[in-house]
């Protein structure tokens, strides 16, 4: 979905909070390991490291933060504690089981190869919104100052183009750290962005009546041909 042109410019809390929320995710990373020594001690965690902070500026700059423009739509309740849970799940429990054998994936190193080039995939898939909407795209659930609906580009072909980039990261995390939990929780990563899109699409539904419903008829959710 497109929000509005330019508005204000970036918040203070934005060019503070992004990064600071970035570099507290990866302090976790390193925390749930053990040591800095040998969470960096191989490539493929390092690159993790690599791919967030590729991502920072582009979050920080290129994105309205949580701007509720000027109508909000309040998120499916428990959409919140879940994120919460499903951050700290990978921000710190997979590098710990990880680091300790427990639950653990087979597949050693092809594995955690594997998960980075997901990881980074999803990864491009996540900035690519940004970056072809600018200050129009918001993390909240929002109509901006004259929102148009944006269908071109990536968004031809899927509606949530970021959401498949959240999926495909938590893949490749799960690959990285060979989590098996982190596998058997996909369906309930999916299950809450879920939840998230149908909340997004009632609330433009809501605003551009037929417009948004033959967009609907032309696009897939997330993936054409699958959903």
């Amino acid at each position: 979905m497109e929000r509005a042109a330019a508005g204000p410019g970036i918040s203070w809390k934005q060019v503070v909070g992004i990064p600071l929320n970035v570099f507290c995710f990866l302090f976790l990373l390193v925390l749930g390991w053990g040591s800095w020594a040998g969470f960096f001690a191989h490539p493929a965690r390092v690159g993790v490291v690599v791919v967030h902070l590729l991502m920072m500026p582009v979050m920080t700059v290129c994105t309205a933060g949580r701007s509720r423009g000027v109508r909000h739509e309040p998120d499916w309740k428990p959409f919140f504690p879940l994120l919460v849970f499903h951050s700290l799940f990978t921000a710190w429990v997979m590098p710990y089981m990880d680091a300790r054998d427990i639950l653990v994936l087979p597949g050693g190193d092809a594995l955690r190869y594997t998960g980075l080039v997901i990881l980074a995939l999803g990864a491009l898939l996540r900035v690519w919104p940004m970056l072809t909407l600018g200050r129009r795209f918001a993390s909240v659930v929002a109509i901006q100052e004259g929102h148009t609906l944006h269908t071109g580009g990536i968004y031809r072909w899927a509606r949530h183009p970021s959401y498949v980039g959240i999926l495909l990261m938590d893949v490749g995390f799960a690959c990285v750290f060979r989590s098996s939990v982190a596998v058997l929780l996909l369906p309930v990563v999916f299950w809450m962005f879920h939840r998230r899109m149908d909340v997004e699409e009632t609330l433009l539904i809501d605003a551009f009546g037929d417009e948004y419903r033959a967009y609907m008829k032309q696009s897939a959710r997330l993936l054409p041909g699958v959903y």
